[in-house]
């Protein structure tokens, strides 16, 4: 009685684990696992306005003349959107060190149908959009140590005449980062 009652007791750790190294995604997973010795940011996107498209996930150094720049990133992974499940995407990155995250939610045929999202959740205006404006360098920045940095991005849209999370996300805009 005392092993069944200690395999019952056991069974959510056992599926908690496998859940959460399943929920990993894109080709650099493993490099995010717990543990983890290999500088990487697992980055989890939230708000998403629909499944539909692809979702582009790019690390950036923290320079100010090649973060968010076009062809400068450090490392992408840009991948079908899941139909369910919770969205974790694993970028590793060549040492420890300041980066910036850009996240793309590429979910219709115009630009306007799209959605964008930063590392530090900061504020952006429909007018930085339209004007194609970067975030402020310090408000986007992460510091990346020679672990699994989490950290959460949530998606933004245009909605009239804003650039705002989605109203059913009903998530928090403040930066929130751990280290695994």
């Amino acid at each position: 009685m005392l092993k069944l009652t200690a395999f019952i007791a056991s069974i959510p750790l056992i599926i908690g684990v496998n859940a959460a190294n399943a929920a990993i995604l894109g080709p650099y997973a493993a490099s995010c696992q717990k543990g983890s010795q290999t500088p990487a940011i697992l980055v989890h996107v939230e708000g998403l306005k629909n499944r539909n498209g692809t979702l582009r996930v790019q690390a950036y150094e923290a320079d100010q003349k090649v973060y968010f720049e076009k062809g400068k990133y450090l490392n992408r992974v840009e991948m079908p959107l899941p139909s369910e499940g919770t969205i974790d995407v694993c970028l590793t990155v060549p040492k420890a060190g300041d980066y910036t995250v850009l996240v793309r939610h590429k979910n219709g045929d115009s630009d306007r149908e799209d959605g964008g999202g930063f590392s530090g959740n900061p504020s952006m205006s429909l007018m930085d959009v339209a004007l194609k404006h970067k975030p402020p360098l310090k408000a986007s920045t992460i510091t990346v140590s020679n672990s699994v940095l989490d950290i959460k991005i949530i998606m933004k849209y245009i909605q009239g005449l804003s650039f705002k999370p989605i109203a059913s996300a009903g998530q928090d805009n403040k930066k929130s980062e751990v280290t695994r």
